[in-house]
C-alpha cells in the first residue's frame, strides 16, 4: 500500500469513527475559552474538546498547567537518572566488574540532594 492509499484509507476510517462539531460562541465566551487554553499551553479547540468530553463522561476537567508539566518533567528527569545509575551498577555487577563504592555513594548523595531541592519547591 503506497502512502496516498494509506492516507485515504486512514481518513475514511477516521471519519467513520469521529465527527467534527462546530457551533457559534459569543466573543466573550470564546475569549474566556482562549484565555484558559493559553494558561494551559494548549490550543483553544483542544481545550474545548476536553471540556465537552469531560462533561459528557461526567468527569472533572483535569488539565496540567505548564508549571505542573515542568514539575513532572523534572521529577521524571531525576528518577531516570537514579534508574540509569542502578542499571549501570547491576550491569557491572553481572559482568563481574568492580564498582568504585566512592563514586557510587557520591552519585547517590547527588541524586538525594536533587530530590531534596525538588521536593522543597512544592
Amino acid at each position: 500500500m503506497n502512502a496516498k492509499d494509506y492516507q485515504s484509507s486512514y481518513k475514511k476510517s477516521y471519519n467513520k469513527k469521529n465527527k467534527i462539531v462546530t457551533f457559534p460562541l459569543s466573543n466573550a465566551f470564546f475569549e474566556e475559552l482562549k484565555r484558559r487554553a493559553i494558561i494551559l499551553d494548549i490550543k483553544t479547540n483542544t481545550y474545548a474538546k476536553n471540556v465537552v468530553t469531560s462533561f459528557l463522561n461526567n468527569e472533572p476537567l483535569v488539565q496540567l498547567t505548564q508549571e505542573k508539566k515542568d514539575y513532572i518533567n523534572e521529577y521524571i528527569r531525576i528518577s531516570r537518572g537514579i534508574a540509569n545509575n542502578i542499571n549501570q551498577i547491576a550491569y557491572k555487577t553481572n559482568i563481574d566488574e568492580m564498582i568504585d563504592i566512592t563514586i557510587l555513594i557520591n552519585s547517590l548523595k547527588n541524586y538525594e540532594e536533587e530530590f531534596r531541592k525538588f521536593i522543597t519547591k512544592v
